[in-house]
């Protein structure tokens, strides 16, 4: 509709047009239309320490990384899940600490969130502290099985709680009812982006100011993905993380661009939406996730072009069988 005349009197450094688009997204005053049209990465960020349990996630992280204990990372096998798992990868691997594994689940075999089989894994392995990203708010049980095993749960998700909280060490999610944290609707990397932003806040000598910015294109890929509206905190994670996409140094979503014959310089959501996306949830739905973690984190080329190709090839696989299923529905 048309803005109301107070609507109007704050925007009427616009032009109707755009008076009238920025109404109808739900900005009404020039402090929102500034904030919508001119992101700002230093004044638009909520400090992490906002969220529910950050400090003692932070401290527990911290601890581990010092005492080398070892981590387990458990993504969702989705195109949110796994840049999450991917962006904790980068980050550990940039402050120099190894003693770390990734674990994503297979859709088809062990389904969505955690798993006590997954977890007696990584139990066996050594793992001592467990994030997990993009899941875990409902696994009370498979929390309470992991915490019985001596593995500390940390979960980081966006997704709504139930009547109440697992048992786990801390529960980081924008959502939980008690949250006072100014956005709710981060995705699940963005949640994770804003722990390591805590984590740097608190142990700035970890890695040179203004690394974690590098981290952004694959909070912008989750984001895009995960299909969350691109307004406050969301719009500015994406909007700068687009920028770090058209300059990535990721070898494997270079090498992804050029099979696509996709201008790096020109990206845009829709470049992101109908063709990464695709290819990342391919991956999962052909029963190989952990082949789309390999393409975002592969470091030499010859892996870049293997996983590239693989995800291409698979997203075709899953076009054909979707038509056959299509086809066949049709006919009944």
């Amino acid at each position: 509709g048309e803005p109301s005349k107070k609507a109007r009197k704050e925007l009427e450094e616009f032009d109707d047009l755009t008076a009238k688009l920025l109404y109808n997204r739900g900005i009404k005053t020039k402090k929102e239309a500034g904030r919508f049209l001119n992101p700002d990465f230093d004044n638009h960020l909520y400090d992490p320490f906002l969220l529910c349990d950050m400090e003692k996630a932070v401290n527990r992280i911290l601890y581990a990384i010092k005492n080398n204990e070892k981590i387990g990372v458990w993504s969702d096998y989705d195109a949110d899940g796994i840049p999450g798992g991917a962006l904790l990868y980068d980050f550990f691997k940039k402050i120099g600490f190894s003693n770390f594994v990734n674990y994503i689940p297979n859709r088809h075999t062990e389904g969505y969130g955690m798993n006590n089989e997954g977890i007696d894994d990584l139990a066996e392995s050594g793992v001592k502290l467990l994030i997990t990203i993009d899941c875990g708010i409902r696994n009370h049980k498979e929390i309470e099985y992991a915490q019985k095993l001596g593995i500390d749960v940390i979960v980081t998700d966006h997704h709504e709680q139930g009547d109440d909280l697992p048992g786990a060490f801390a529960i980081i999610n924008p959502k939980r009812k008690s949250s006072k944290y100014p956005e709710q609707i981060l995705c699940g990397t963005g949640v994770v982006w804003k722990l390591i932003s805590a984590i740097l806040k608190k142990e700035r000598g970890l890695l040179n100011e203004g690394q974690e910015k590098w981290l952004l294109d694959l909070v912008c890929v989750a984001t895009l993905s995960d299909m969350v509206p691109l307004t406050g905190e969301n719009r500015v994670l994406s909007y700068f993380g687009l920028s770090v996409l058209k300059k990535s140094r990721r070898l494997g979503l270079n090498r992804l661009f050029q099979m696509l014959k996709m201008n790096k310089q020109n990206l845009n959501e829709d470049d992101i939406t109908f063709m990464i996306t695709p290819r990342i949830n391919a991956a999962s739905r052909m029963g190989h996730p952990i082949d789309a973690f390999n393409l975002l984190v592969a470091e030499d080329d010859g892996g870049a072009e293997t996983y590239a190709r693989h995800l291409d090839h698979i997203n075709n696989e899953r076009k054909g069988l979707v038509a056959s299923i299509t086809k066949e529905a049709k006919k009944k």
